[in-house]
């Protein structure tokens, strides 16, 4: 039994391409009002007050006083692309304020993730005195604890899960998680890194001109739409305006990494930021050391931006290669276990740098919740990928008397146990998930948004749909539905596993059709059958022209 579900309960019939993007605001319930801010956020009056976050007026204090007395600060980052990017961001701005802050990104294979202790006493012994973490901290107690022991101030910045309220050694922990409700929940960690910069002007006006802050909004923008977080409220209002500021950005190590790309950065989308900046600064920090991501984002030298660019292309090059070789072999494991309710795979040949990727794309292929482990003789660390709603997360923490650390969210999350407990982790987590997995959790549904005449797709409805841009988590691009008859069936792709389709609808128009990876799939296709699609509208520009494109994500035959 297949296990996409076609949902069209929320499906509209678009009377025209004009009208369309407002057709789904309403759909969604919003009101006249709600849809004119969603399709026309405003950055002046529609972001959140930065002092709604705990700990804000704590954090604005100490840092615009280690400002004043010329201290020395430090920014304490993550390795992956929105540590990275609010590290980059956060230093833009204290430095912009007259500091001149040092900024750290541990290395994950020596270090691992969030605050270490070790480079706690390293920044001491330089004479640090207040470490600002961007993306972590809320669950590092012990390592806070040892800070204040040796005389460093730490003011948290994060959106992880707390797992037992703020380190009560901190002088401040910002982080929406830990109100009960917060309209900034859904903040990337730059978001609320951002919102401290924008907490220090309103107390402080003098440190940062008001204005000058939005220059910072591409870093903001990579940040959050590359950590997949809700684009709706804040987030949206932050990746919208980011968008139009990356695209402007005088960052002469983003321009190098467009380039590296392949991309324009003056035109560049949501798609561009999470399909090809955003890995490559994520393979620094999988492969080797996220320091060489770091330096391309604050670099002012073009020559050292295109050798660093460079060699973060060849390096996700590399990733691509590596997680295809571990995706073969955790998806032969997972035959094993295919009756598992969540896929608990492991092996001592598979780098723990990359195994989220393969843990999203196994996760995608079974449809289930996924983790994947690298046995590191004594002790295996690895990732976890959740799927549809279910928090795996949740399901982790029911396990925590058996774990050595944890951390995440529902989607996604990090762990770190005894090699010899992964078993214990299988049954424990498998029985988790049967108490608590609905069970249409395992389907994938595909939410149509468009019921489609074939005709009606086309430049006009893709440019009435991009209205609702930037789209990502919460604001998915509406996938259409449609009939047509095959014209022309070809496999493309260095492998041949790609399907291109010419697609002829009832008034005789060819619309041009691409399937990823689904030539094994629809090997049954053929000319002059009747299918319905699902699938996204797009555009594709050859030779500066434009044409619609549409991106299939499930056919059926129509029997005649």
């Amino acid at each position: 039994m297949s296990k996409i579900i076609w949902n069209q309960s929320q499906a509209i019939s678009p009377t025209s391409s004009q009208s369309v993007a407002m057709e789904l605001l309403s759909k969604r319930g919003l009101n006249s009002h709600q849809i004119k801010k969603f399709s026309h956020p405003d950055y002046a009056k529609d972001l959140e007050d930065p002092f709604s976050l705990p700990d804000m007026s704590k954090a604005v204090s100490r840092l615009a006083k280690a400002i004043a007395n010329n201290q020395k600060i430090a920014i304490y980052g993550d390795y992956d692309i929105d540590g990275l990017s609010s590290c980059a961001m956060l230093g833009d701005a204290l430095t912009q304020m007259g500091s001149k802050p040092e900024l750290y990104i541990p290395d994950r294979f020596e270090e691992g993730y969030g605050l270490n202790s070790g480079a706690l006493e390293k920044l001491k012994a330089k004479g640090m005195d207040l470490v600002v973490t961007v993306d972590c901290g809320t669950t590092a107690h012990q390592q806070v604890s040892l800070a204040k022991k040796i005389g460093l101030d730490i003011i948290i910045t994060d959106h992880h899960e707390p797992d037992n309220g703020a380190p009560k050694d901190a002088i401040a922990c910002v982080n929406p998680k830990l109100l009960k409700d917060s309209p900034l929940k859904d903040l990337a960690g730059v978001g609320v890194a951002f919102y401290l910069v924008r907490g220090l002007q309103i107390k402080h006006p003098s440190l940062l001109p008001s204005g000058n802050e939005k220059w910072l909004l591409d870093l903001v923008a990579l940040g959050t739409i590359c950590d997949v977080v809700p684009l709706i409220g804040d987030n949206r209002v932050l990746a919208k305006y980011g968008l139009k500021v990356l695209r402007l950005s005088k960052r002469v190590g983003l321009h190098a990494l467009a380039e590296s790309s392949g991309m324009e950065l003056s035109r560049a989308h949501e798609a561009d930021l999470g399909f090809k900046m955003g890995p490559r600064l994520n393979a620094a920090g999988r492969l080797a050391h996220a320091k060489k991501a770091l330096v391309l984002l604050t670099t002012d030298d073009p020559v050292k931006a295109t050798k660093y660019a460079n060699e973060l292309s060849e390096l996700n090059r590399k990733r691509q290669e590596t997680t295809k070789n571990i995706y073969f072999e955790a998806n032969e494991q997972a035959k094993k276990y295919k009756r598992d309710p969540i896929l608990v795979l492991s092996s001592p040949d598979w780098s723990h740098g990359v195994v989220g990727i393969v843990a999203s794309k196994i996760a995608e292929k079974w449809h289930k919740p996924t983790i994947i482990l690298q046995e590191m003789a004594d002790i295996s660390k690895g990732s976890a990928r959740s799927y549809n709603s279910f928090s795996i997360v949740d399901a982790i923490r029911s396990c925590e008397e058996i774990l050595l650390s944890f951390g995440g969210h529902s989607f996604a999350a990090g762990l770190k146990l005894s090699t010899e407990r992964i078993e214990e982790l299988r049954y424990r987590i498998g029985r988790y998930a049967v108490s608590n997995m609905d069970a249409e959790n395992n389907f994938k549904t595909l939410n149509i948004g468009l019921n489609l005449v074939g005709s009606q797709a086309s430049l006009g409805l893709y440019d009435s749909i991009v209205e609702l841009a930037p789209f990502g988590s919460a604001n998915k691009k509406p996938y259409c539905h449609a009939k047509y008859v095959v014209d022309q069936v070809r496999l493309v792709g260095s492998d041949a596993s790609h399907l291109r389709l010419l697609l002829r609808d009832d008034e005789g128009n060819v619309h041009t059709a691409i399937g990823f990876s689904m030539a094994r799939n629809f090997s049954w296709l053929e000319s002059g059958q009747t299918i319905e699609i699902v699938f996204e509208l797009s555009e594709n520009i050859w030779q500066n022209r434009r044409s619609h494109q549409l991106e299939i994500l499930d056919m059926r035959i129509i029997e005649q």
